[in-house]
């Protein structure tokens, strides 16, 4: 893989990043049609039901985060965190999958919740790989770098999902980004490899 910092750790950072913009990057592309999928492919569905299916997103996010946290820390090295980061790339990619066939709106509101656990898996797991492996002396660089890859990838799939929303239909955005976020684990591989990320 190419890297796009400069070190001995370049390509543990490279991979993290390519990770994160394909992981979150996913959850933009959903969240540009999210709500109109619901309303208009959904029987029953509504603007109620999507703020409360955001709503209890972001409550498991909330919940699960300190012992998440603490379980990581419990463990010595970061395999604990690279096993969890894989989870939770293996487990959101299926739940969009899962949502593209959903019919109902329990079925929506329980994608919503495996998605809130498992956004919230990644979040601290990949702080703690990617903060920890940047060099001294470079972490406004390292920062700087992966905020503009980031945005670049974010503002591409706010664009591109209005695109496939309206072209193939609201549920291809889910597939879409089921099978990106899947991809976010298999790039993890390239972490994998590099003892000094462990």
């Amino acid at each position: 893989m190419r890297t796009l910092f400069k070190g001995e750790k370049s390509s543990i950072l490279s991979a993290l990043t390519f990770n994160d913009a394909a992981f979150w990057g996913s959850d933009v592309f959903v969240g540009v049609v999210f709500a109109l999928f619901v309303t208009q492919n959904i029987p029953g569905g509504s603007a109620i039901h999507v703020g409360f299916m955001f709503g209890l997103y972001r409550t498991v996010r909330a919940f699960m985060a300190i012992p998440i946290g603490r379980f990581l820390d419990q463990h010595k090295g970061h395999l604990d965190e690279y096993y969890t980061l894989m989870t939770s790339g293996l487990l959101v990619g299926c739940t969009y999958v899962a949502l593209f066939f959903s019919t109902e709106l329990w079925q929506v509101y329980t994608g919503m919740f495996f998605i809130g656990v498992g956004h919230s898996l990644d979040i601290s797991a990949w702080r703690i790989l990617f903060y920890g492996n940047i060099p001294e002396g470079t972490r406004g660089q390292v920062i700087g770098v992966y905020e503009t890859t980031m945005q670049i990838i974010y503002s591409l799939a706010i664009v591109v999902a209005g695109f496939v929303g309206e072209i193939f239909g609201f549920e291809w955005t889910l597939f879409f980004a089921g099978v990106a976020t899947l991809l976010s684990s298999v790039i993890l591989f390239f972490v994998r490899s590099s003892k000094d990320s462990m």
